[in-house]
């Protein structure tokens, strides 16, 4: 686990949102050592840029999976699970109220 950035803390500090909480020396130094800060801002190549899209409809498809939500929704779901056609970019989105429902679509 990490810790919140520096601007954040901050604020914490300055507006006393958590009693006892003191900034001792520099803080900027402080962070700057910060191990896991170092590791965190390691750089990923981008990926390649897509030059041929799908050359029909349902080619393939992009699935995702997303939840659970904090609060439910009206309907009782929990979960979306947004399809995209490859070619078309035409998305469907499907509300679940449980991870199981997944495979009954």
């Amino acid at each position: 686990f990490g810790h919140a950035g520096l601007t954040r803390i901050k604020m914490l500090w300055s507006k006393n949102l958590v009693d006892g909480f003191e900034i001792v020396g520099s803080a900027n130094e402080d962070l700057e050592k910060c191990n896991s800060c170092h590791l965190g801002q390691a750089k990923r190549r981008p990926f390649d840029a897509v030059t041929t899209r799908e050359s029909r409809r349902l080619e393939r498809v992009h699935v995702d999976l997303t939840g659970p939500m904090r609060v439910r929704s009206l309907g009782g779901y929990n979960y979306s699970m947004p399809i995209v056609d490859g070619h078309s970019a035409m998305t469907k989105d499907y509300y679940l109220a449980n991870k199981e429902s997944m495979t009954t679509l």
